[in-house]
């Protein structure tokens, strides 16, 4: 009985939890990331999540970045980590839709990811996007002021070897929308 109640609770667990990230993006508030990183460097993060995006007169992006750290962005203080993901246009503007988006690049538009962190060496690690990265992203859902996203990506040591394996969702607001600026 204890085994047949053991095996319906791991069931359950694993029915309820999202395959790709291993998160269930349904736990993350708006303004809210949780990250959980593996391979040259075992961290599990929650931060605050934001973007920014740069676009043209017609609405559509010519750059956006996304990003979850520890303090948020434009902070006078350095975040113990940072997660960014940036997209670009491959052929100029680009709009963006949900979906799923490939490392290097994927429906005409470019992504980079990088994960910096301060507090396992002196120095700051950083990994980020290499041409054997690999992995994606996928956009929820999105409305003017906020990009609800979950990922899968394995980023590398830029001039050495090594790499991680970072997953999770995030719920990224605009940083600028109250300032009247919009995203």
């Amino acid at each position: 009985m204890r085994y047949l109640l053991l095996f319906i609770m791991t069931i359950s667990i694993i029915a309820c939890s999202d395959s790709t990230t291993g998160t269930d993006d349904s736990d993350v508030t708006p303004g809210e990331g949780i990250i959980t990183v593996s391979g040259d460097i075992q961290e599990e993060h929650q931060g605050i999540s934001q973007y920014v995006g740069l676009r043209n007169n017609d609405g559509e992006f010519l750059n956006l970045a996304l990003h979850v750290n520890q303090l948020g962005l434009a902070t006078e203080q350095e975040s113990d980590f940072d997660f960014a993901i940036r997209l670009v246009g491959g052929e100029g503007p680009f709009s963006l839709e949900t979906g799923d988006y490939q490392i290097g690049e994927s429906n005409n538009i470019g992504m980079l990811a990088t994960y910096s962190n301060r507090v396992v060496s002196d120095n700051t690690i950083t990994y980020g996007s290499t041409p054997s990265s690999s992995g994606a992203i996928t956009i929820v859902s999105m409305t003017s002021t906020s990009i609800e996203v979950v990922f899968d990506v394995t980023l590398h040591l830029i001039e050495e070897e090594g790499s991680i394996n970072v997953t999770g969702a995030f719920n990224a607001e605009c940083l600028t929308a109250d300032a009247g600026f919009g995203c």
